[in-house]
């Protein structure tokens, strides 16, 4: 990754080419997400923090693609993406 901004000379510049190296708004992108999502399972015996904060993650991503969900959706993702236990 430091190869694709070491030329950057302020803090506006790299942030723009992180922006534009990893936030594209394409719709090949928002696919992608939106698979991660929807694929989303939580291990048995895994921590229910890290499951929500992988989840929440892959929200914000969404969210910064122009793609919002709201709350009783997320809802029934997240808990679809729980264990049967």
């Amino acid at each position: 990754m430091y190869f694709n901004v070491s030329g950057e000379k302020t803090a506006e510049r790299l942030w723009k080419k992180l922006h534009d190296l990893y936030e594209k708004n394409t719709t090949s992108n928002k696919v992608i997400l939106m698979k991660k999502l929807y694929n989303l399972r939580m291990k048995e015996g895994a921590s229910v923090a890290e499951h929500l904060n992988a989840f929440n993650i892959i929200t914000n991503q969404l969210a910064s693609v122009k793609i919002t969900l709201d709350h009783e959706i997320r809802a029934i993702l997240l808990m679809c993406s729980m264990p049967d236990s």
